[in-house]
């Protein structure tokens, strides 16, 4: 501690390295004379390279504010209990050192034999004396590793959730105190650890804690994500983030063995470079290995996990049922490593804070988290995939102590009203059964906290590490901004989002996906209890969305996952996107039927949905109308709802004798029109894409069918064309049988889901504005 002055007055140095050894307010009653709170307010808001380090607030500082940190203001004395055990003699000699198991050298070994690994920087530095780094860094571990998270019951922190969880079982470390709003919980020190299990694999995957910040920084330039969210000032990082926020990018092919072709866009000169020399965290290995069945990774999964662990934005465009469950599992063992060896760090800079507080020197400055403590968002469409996703999360977590395991099971499982057993289900399509299977509620939000070693599911947002929910879910939580403005503070400091089967969130809202991409990011409205001290400058300059890292795993490509692809990633280290080509869904049709496909020449994408209705109105609809005297078993299938709703209003006005089924129609409703319609009580039926994709009703007495635009997924088309003759009566034969599909050049990527990508081409660009098919 520095020597005691006679004078009440402290200069501002002395103040600064109070503040530095966790003397928060060295003045206590004494007054504002030398107010410490306006000094640090002013050093952040001249975006200082030499912030302060450990804010901890005490007690009377804690009075000074309104109430804010309340519980905590023997933080002092847990300092000084730091110190005292560190002066222990808690560092072990290289005998005791821990040596890396075989299974993580196998695992390094099978990641790094991709031969089409992604791109990183060359400017990742490889230690001359790698070992010497290990030694020395197990020593610097153990030194501070008694330090643990702060106990929920200890710290007495205002939850304040305010529907930020589900139910939140934060409720005992609530205050009566509305004030007091400290959210990002400080890792304090466990009496009863001796530093072992602060992280048992530390020395094998992360920077020495209490070395030197030279030796550190050489160190973790061989990992990727301490690459990635260091705080780089350099010309070379200025260059990326300009690069990424103009969009220069070169655009690189890409021929990965496992996942297909793909197109980089690459900033800057790296090229495919070999992977990640420290990919995992040793601890994650045996769970992964226990959760995969198997030892290490699969081809398939190593190329996925080697593109997603150098943080570039990654778009997969061709996920299936079959290869569901290994990309679930290969972005949930990368969220889990991000957030172990994220939370990793924050342990050993807390450990080197103690050492300069006992020691009296300064730590130096020590940025190592965002306003908030969320660093992960995963979104999905349905309780089900959110049930699989908590499961494989708890499984690489391997904790014995896990609260709310019942809860999660009752309120995400498939419980008693699965209907796996039910007759019509069992009669569904094989991709339908595993889309609904379980729990299909699409509303829900769930906080997973890591709390060394043990998970606390149900987490507030403000003291989770992991968010997992769906769109609506979440977006009930963060609100409109052109309503009654809701809290979005949380998703500030996300540094990886997730978006697992857009393809399905298609089909729901996608607003609400665009919506929290909105609010991901911003700058919070209020504190939360920040420590604006040990906050990355790259989130105080307001740069986050360069360093976040945008996944998005889809069945096929569409333009609303292109425009989040080409709008909102913006790494700066790159972005890739796989998209294979496609054999297209005509070749799986059964019947034999003539499949006309009619282009529209329409020369502008502002008025494409007007012009496509009003050639239906003016030109197909008349003919269907003549046609209908004789044959009356027509089905107009329109993609887009909002098509939809035009159309039927449009026929209704006309007084067609028609019915419509939507994803609202009720299963009465759908029943008696699909019964009206086989039995040519009515001219035409309209039928929605989202009405097929939620319940696959098995329309029978298509004669002729119609294409008002082509659909989303390609499976639909050939399931439909096929239902033609295989669901009609016997009385209609193949030759009365038609289908129409109508198209414009703003629908490529449809197209080639249908027709194929080698023939896609010749029907956009041809001379001829009809192609059939027979």
């Amino acid at each position: 501690m520095p020597p005691a002055r006679k004078s009440n007055k402290l200069t501002r140095k002395e103040l600064q390295q109070l503040k530095d050894y966790g003397q928060l307010d060295p003045l206590g009653a004494m007054g504002a004379e030398n107010d410490l709170d306006e000094l640090i307010s002013k050093a952040i808001s001249k975006n200082s390279h030499s912030r302060f380090s450990g804010v901890i607030p005490t007690d009377s500082d804690s009075r000074h504010r309104g109430g804010r940190g309340r519980g905590r203001g023997h933080g002092r004395d847990r300092y000084r209990d730091r110190s005292t055990r560190s002066e222990r003699g808690l560092m072990l000699s290289k005998s005791q050192k821990s040596v890396r198991p075989d299974a993580y050298t196998k695992l390094l070994k099978s990641l790094s034999s991709s031969t089409n690994a992604p791109v990183k920087p060359s400017a990742a530095i490889v230690s001359d004396n790698e070992d010497e780094d290990d030694d020395e860094e197990a020593g610097s571990e153990d030194d501070g590793g008694e330090l643990m998270e702060q106990s929920d019951d200890e710290n007495g922190e205002v939850t304040d959730n305010g529907g930020m969880s589900e139910g939140s079982d934060d409720d005992d470390d609530d205050t009566d105190d509305p004030g007091a709003g400290q959210r990002y919980e400080v890792d304090e020190v466990d009496p009863d650890t001796d530093g072992s299990d602060i992280d048992e694999d530390a020395h094998t995957d992360s920077g020495p804690a209490g070395g030197s910040d030279d030796v550190a920084e050489v160190y973790e330039a061989n990992d990727f994500m301490a690459a990635h969210f260091s705080d780089d000032t350099s010309a070379l990082m200025n260059q990326k983030v300009a690069a990424a926020s103009q969009k220069e990018y070169k655009q690189v092919p890409v021929n990965d063995p496992a996942l297909g072709l793909g197109i980089l866009s690459d900033i800057g000169d790296d090229g495919l470079k070999e992977a990640n020399p420290r990919p995992l965290k040793q601890r994650l290995v045996k769970p992964f290995n226990k959760l995969n069945s198997r030892d290490g990774f699969t081809d398939f999964q190593r190329g996925l996990f080697n593109w997603m662990d150098q943080y570039r934005d990654v778009v997969y465009a061709n996920r299936s049922f079959e290869r569901d469950d290994d990309i679930t599992t290969v972005y949930t063992l990368h969220a889990m490593n991000h957030v172990m060896k994220a939370r990793e760090r924050e342990r050993k800079n807390n450990a080197k804070l103690s050492k300069a507080h006992a020691s009296g020197t300064d730590a130096g400055e020590l940025r190592d988290r965002g306003f908030t403590r969320p660093r992960v968002l995963i979104l999905t469409p349905f309780r089900n995939t959110a049930y699989k996703i908590v499961k494989k999360i708890l499984k690489l977590a391997s904790s014995d102590d896990v609260a709310n395991t019942a809860r999660i099971d009752k309120e995400y499982g498939p419980g008693e009203d699965d209907d796996s057993e039910n007759k019509a289900y069992k009669r569904k399509p094989a991709d339908f059964k595993q889309t609904f299977a379980g729990n299909i509620d699409d509303s829900f939000r769930i906080g997973m906290k890591f709390h060394f070693n043990s998970v606390k599911p149900y987490a507030d947002f403000y003291r989770a590490d992991i968010i997992v929910a769906s769109p609506i879910g979440l977006r009930m939580t963060t609100g409109s901004e052109r309503g009654d403005r809701k809290d979005f503070d949380f998703l500030s400091s996300i540094e990886m989002v997730i978006v697992d089967q857009c393809d399905v969130l298609l089909m729901q809202n996608w607003d609400h996906v665009l919506q929290i991409f909105d609010c991901m990011n911003r700058t919070p409205k209020k504190d939360h209890g920040c420590d604006f001290s040990r906050v990355h400058n790259w989130l105080l300059e307001g740069m986050a969305e360069y360093r976040r890292q945008t996944i998005m795993i889809s069945e096929y490509m569409t333009p609303e996952i292109q425009a989040v692809f080409n709008n909102n990633c913006r790494s700066i280290e790159g972005k890739v996107r796989f998209k294979p080509a496609m054999q297209g869904a005509v070749t799986d049709v059964v019947a034999q039927v003539p499949q006309v496909f009619k282009r529209l020449n329409i020369k502008r994408l502002a008025t494409a949905a007007d012009d496509r209705f009003v050639h239906f109105t003016e030109n197909m609809l008349p003919e269907l109308e003549k046609s209908a005297a004789n044959d009356k078993h027509t089905l107009i299938f329109v993609s887009s709802y909002f098509d939809f709703v035009r159309i039927r209003n449009h026929c209704r006005d006309r007084g067609f004798s028609f019915a419509a089924i939507s994803e609202y129609s009720t299963r009465t409703e759908a029943m008696h029109a699909r019964m009206d319609f086989y039995k040519g009580d009515l001219q035409f039926i309209i039928y929605s894409e989202r009405a097929h994709f939620y319940h696959r009703y098995p329309i029978k007495g298509i004669h002729h069918m119609i294409f008002y635009s082509l659909p989303d997924h390609p499976v639909y088309y050939s399931e439909l064309v096929s239902l033609m003759l295989t669901s009609n009566d016997e009385t209609a034969s193949s030759a009365q049988l038609t289908c129409t599909a109508v198209y414009t050049k703003y629908d490529q990527l449809k197209l080639e889901r249908i027709v194929g990508t080698r023939l896609a081409p010749q029907l956009l660009t041809g001379e001829r504005s009809q192609f059939t098919f027979a």
